[in-house]
């Protein structure tokens, strides 16, 4: 379907020197080998997929891009959350990430930060939009959940020059949809964003529902840069064993 879906795939691939850590000593737990082995591979897919972003919009300086499921559990809070840890500590990126799930709001307890006021509420009153703004501590990346209660975030996002202000600040802003069996109010967003990346359940999602996704984003005026397969399998392999 596109570049960002071929290079996560072709990570998929076992280079056994490449993902085991650099410096570990033998009696390191096998456990805690392992999860240091999966952190290392997250974060070179995350790099990736940044890369991928990169060549698929190279005349776009400050990027939006939004992320966006099908259904609830597929773990698209995560990957917008492991994507901004990265492009924000890793590559130094000043990072916002729009939470614009109202009803379910994950991002601020994913990032351990704790904002009392939405963007919305910060629009009401008549106060800066960087009030809304929670930083992650000593970093780069910053939270906002856009609507605290049933107001949609669409409906938010549309009017006062925010997108102007988001880019005017920030090197990359990732907006974290809810899922559309839940509710529409990505698909209302899809025109705001400079692309849109897909996350589907590795080995439950059905491609057909990833087709419908794409075809209704491209309906509404978005671009589809492509899909990030989340929860895959992972088991030890022997060579592993072979090197403890």
């Amino acid at each position: 379907m596109s570049k960002i879906y071929e290079a996560l795939e072709m990570a998929e691939e076992v280079h056994p020197e490449s993902k085991l850590p650099d410096k570990l000593s033998p009696g390191f737990p096998l456990k805690e080998r392992f999860d240091i082995v999966l952190r290392k591979e997250t974060e070179k897919r995350m790099i990736g997929l940044y890369e991928c972003v990169e060549t698929l919009l190279p005349n776009v300086n400050k990027k939006v891009i939004q992320f966006v499921g099908s259904h609830r559990g597929e773990g698209t809070s995560m990957v917008v959350r492991q994507f901004a840890r990265i492009s924000s500590f890793k590559l130094q990126k000043s990072v916002l990430v729009l939470d614009t799930n109202g009803n379910n709001p994950a991002q601020h307890d994913l990032f351990n930060v704790n904002c009392e006021r939405s963007l919305n509420d910060v629009i009401t009153d008549g106060d800066p939009v960087e009030k809304a703004y929670c930083q992650v501590a000593g970093t780069q990346l910053f939270v906002c959940l856009v609507s605290g209660n049933s107001l949609p975030s669409s409906q938010v996002l549309n009017g006062n020059g925010l997108w102007e202000t988001f880019r005017t600040r920030f090197d990359l802003v990732l907006i974290d949809s809810p899922p559309l069996e839940e509710s529409p109010d990505g698909l209302a967003l899809v025109r705001k964003a400079d692309g849109v990346v897909l996350v589907m359940e590795a080995e439950k999602t059905r491609w057909p529902v990833v087709q419908k996704l794409r075809d209704s984003i491209i309906q509404y005026g978005g671009k589809v840069l492509g899909v990030v397969l989340n929860k895959r399998r992972y088991y030890i392999p022997g060579w592993i064993y072979k090197r403890l």
